[in-house]
């Protein structure tokens, strides 16, 4: 009998799940990641107000894996060796492959400024969120003034201070500030979407930091270049994300700082058995950093392992259109499709939707644990976000003032 080709998947997140939920299990297919749980990462800041709890987030990636007839392993990957085909994790086991899929993302991106190690709170992971929200409880619940500071006006950064303001923009001593190296918040997407956040905004305790960059950071300030100094009684780091390491030393990428370059299939520019997904790609056409894009990057990658293995041309990955949900805490909801936006309060229905849907897509409720976690997220989530948003009189009245920002 001949023996299943073995793939090795680095990576249980978004575009590695979707790759091995795509895998037959007439493949030897190993699955590593160095952490138990899958993350719903875009709806993380919804831990800052408490509207998530972390548990709601999360869902078991042995059994997402094993489910599928798969081999899931706890261990983190330091290294990808492509020409002699294996994978070797920090205990020092080496998992062999005929094919490797990488979906291991990126890493928060302090940009070498002095103190962000030591005194920024990160904004990557579920764990990351539940220690802001401890820290901003404990700031309010003291009943002194609280001073904020948010590093980074990009879509992480925007959805944190929208959480900051639906949970704590009543307390009278709260002061948020935003300081963004660029001219603009929300870089990259058109600038009347940063407009109308910052319209909101001037009706709250919040003062942005435009073209801004930030010097150094202590326990109780943020240095700007400009000489500016701000009070911080907690500091998030929401400014970016750099490659994995995992990339540049096993030779994907040819710089420490650089993603790994694919080709249109997904295949690496340097090891043909080798396709990278999901964040960690560098298409030769850019592609924004999305979890919609990560889920179709890892189905698409899975079956060009296929047809690697059957010796036949690969496909080139096409992109979907691209659309974004970002939420301003419940302050307000914008809807991305191309280049139109869309506005308006009962969008955060759809947001939670869209999460609702994905976490069971991801995990269907075929047995008792899924079913038991779909119903858990529903109560929390669908039940507390969505429906109140979709009752008769409370649509009537968002609809009314859903908004065409640009068309």
């Amino acid at each position: 009998m001949r023996s299943r080709k073995k793939v090795v998947i680095l990576g249980a997140n978004f575009a590695g799940i979707a790759c091995a939920r795509r895998l037959s299990a007439h493949f030897d297919v190993t699955v590593i990641d160095v952490s138990g749980y899958f993350e719903f990462l875009p709806n993380i800041h919804e831990l800052l107000s408490g509207v998530k709890s972390a548990d709601v987030l999360r869902l078991p990636r042995r059994r997402l894996v094993e489910t599928l007839g798969h081999s899931f392993v706890c261990e983190t990957a330091t290294e990808v060796e492509t020409h002699a085909g294996y994978v070797e994790t920090a205990s020092g086991r080496r998992y062999a492959f005929d094919a490797c899929v990488v979906a291991v993302g990126g890493v928060n991106n302090t940009f070498g400024v002095r103190g962000a190690e030591q005194f920024s709170l990160p904004f990557k992971s579920v764990d990351d969120c539940v220690a802001i929200a401890q820290r901003l409880r404990d700031l309010v619940t003291s009943g002194k003034n609280v001073s904020v500071v948010i590093i980074g006006a990009g879509l992480e950064g925007v959805e944190a201070l929208g959480e900051i303001l639906r949970g704590y923009r009543n307390h009278p001593g709260l002061a948020v500030h935003v300081v963004e190296g660029s001219e603009r918040i929300l870089t990259g997407r058109d600038a009347r979407l940063g407009d109308d956040i910052l319209q909101h905004c001037a009706d709250f305790p919040v003062t942005f930091h435009l073209g801004e960059s930030v010097a150094s950071l202590t326990k109780t300030r943020v240095k700007l270049v400009s000489g500016r100094s701000l009070p911080s009684d907690v500091t998030l780091w929401t400014a970016g994300a750099k490659p994995s390491p995992l990339l540049f030393s096993s030779g994907l990428a040819p710089t420490a700082n650089a993603w790994a370059a694919v080709t249109p299939t997904l295949q690496s520019c340097v090891a043909p058995a080798v396709f990278v997904v999901g964040d960690a790609a560098a298409l030769p056409d850019p592609l924004s950093k999305q979890a919609y894009h990560a889920l179709d990057m890892g189905a698409h990658a899975a079956g060009n392992v296929q047809r690697y293995f059957d010796g036949v041309p690969l496909k080139p990955f096409s992109r979907g259109l691209e659309l974004g949900l970002i939420a301003l805490g419940d302050v307000d909801t914008y809807l991305t499709v191309g280049r139109r936006i869309f506005a308006g309060p009962s969008l955060a229905a759809a947001k939670e939707i869209v999460f609702q849907a994905n976490m069971a897509r991801l995990d269907p409720p075929l047995g008792r644990s899924p079913a038991v976690g779909l119903g858990q997220r529903y109560w929390r989530g669908l039940h507390r976000l969505a429906l109140p948003a979709l009752r008769p009189a409370a649509l009537r009245k968002s609809l009314s003032g859903l908004r065409v920002i640009a068309g």
